[in-house]
């Protein structure tokens, strides 16, 4: 289990970064297989504690970071839950635990995965979107790595991984882009037409198919035979595209004054304030509303204080039980956390001041 203050200062971490607008985020995963061991579907749980001393060893002796080792059967669900809301993780937690690991730095701007879906995933977030600097940061881990550890590697398909589409430079690059007003205007599936075959689509959680607070999740289908270079461009392309697009239409929607979208709105500020339980569908789609409803300056902020950020994360199931339960009896139980998240943005809701 992680000490509850060193768990506050890496998942507050992101919250010093206020800017005036809502920024893509970027996250960035490297996987990697020890040459000396079988992939792990095919481990038993005694070979998968032997990888992860071999890995988890190494990073006890790094210079200028601090990074804590933590077993996935000693680490309450609440706190891996708030763990991979922070990084925007999709790792699957739902196995057998035994072997497994994450590791995180006191910065809170890396994750390893030990035993997961391969040996070793090196996964960064960057909340400012400068994915380049994210990932010269988990290269420079990665070299470090490969001075002590042998990894599988082929001349012809590059690391080799679990899954034969992530071969090569085996990376995936994910941008997550708040896009509400093309969500509104039914215009973010043609926009995407192009780039189907570079790119995968999905909402915020990896496993709903629902759009949560109108936020796409891009990401890479493939590294091989690919660049790390060359995979960032290309997202960084088409993110730009996105934001373009949805600044084209806000601005349309600003033009129109549609009375429909300053309803959706100012409903959304009524149910946020009055509700006393939310799921968190609701809660980030009414979060998404009044966002764009702050980015057309049809609502402010009375304390002059940031709406998207910190709501976009503390409306989650883990993050509710950080901030808001007593630390001997957390729980991430539905019902208690729907009640937890109606409480948290009562008063966020009621400090706005409407303009229209």
């Amino acid at each position: 289990m992680l000490p509850n203050p060193i768990l506050t200062d890496i998942i507050s971490s992101k919250y010093s970064l206020k800017t005036e607008t809502v920024r893509p985020i970027s996250t960035i995963s490297l996987s990697r297989n020890l040459s000396v061991s079988k992939f792990v579907p095919c481990l038993s749980k005694e070979n998968k504690r032997d990888v992860l001393e071999t890995i988890a060893k190494q990073f006890s002796t790094i210079e200028g970071e601090e990074f804590f080792v933590l077993p996935l059967k000693d680490l309450p669900v609440w706190q891996r839950e708030c763990l991979l809301e922070h990084y925007l993780c999709s790792f699957d937690l739902g196995g057998s635990l035994e072997g497994e690991a994450l590791i995180v730095n006191r910065t809170g701007t890396l994750l390893i995965g030990i035993n997961l879906q391969d040996h070793l995933v090196l996964h960064g977030i960057d909340f400012v979107w400068q994915p380049e600097i994210l990932l010269q940061k988990l290269i420079t881990l990665d070299t470090y790595l490969q001075s002590s550890l042998s990894f599988a590697f082929s001349s012809d398909f590059g690391f080799l991984t679990t899954d034969p589409l992530h071969c090569g430079t085996a990376l995936i690059a994910r941008a997550f882009i708040h896009v509400p007003a093309l969500r509104y205007k039914n215009t973010l599936a043609e926009l995407l037409v192009p780039h189907q075959r570079e790119f995968a689509v999905s909402s915020l959680l990896p496993l709903s198919q629902e759009s949560l607070g109108d936020i796409l999740c891009l990401s890479n289908i493939c590294s091989l035979g690919l660049s790390e270079e060359q995979i960032l461009s290309s997202l960084r392309i088409v993110v730009s595209k996105i934001l373009s697009a949805e600044t084209a239409a806000r601005n349309q929607l600003l033009k129109e004054n549609s009375t429909e979208i300053k309803n959706r709105i100012l409903r959304s500020i009524g149910m946020l304030t009055h509700s006393c339980s939310l799921d968190l569908q609701e809660a980030l789609d009414a979060t998404s509303w009044i966002q764009l409803g702050m980015s057309m300056q049809w609502i402010e902020d009375s304390e002059k204080q940031p709406f998207w950020n910190p709501l976009f994360w503390e409306l989650r199931r883990g993050h509710l039980a950080l901030y808001n339960q007593d630390s001997a009896d957390k729980t991430v139980e539905k019902e208690m956390i729907a009640q937890i998240r109606a409480r948290t943005t009562k008063p966020q809701a009621e400090r706005l001041i409407i303009r229209v």
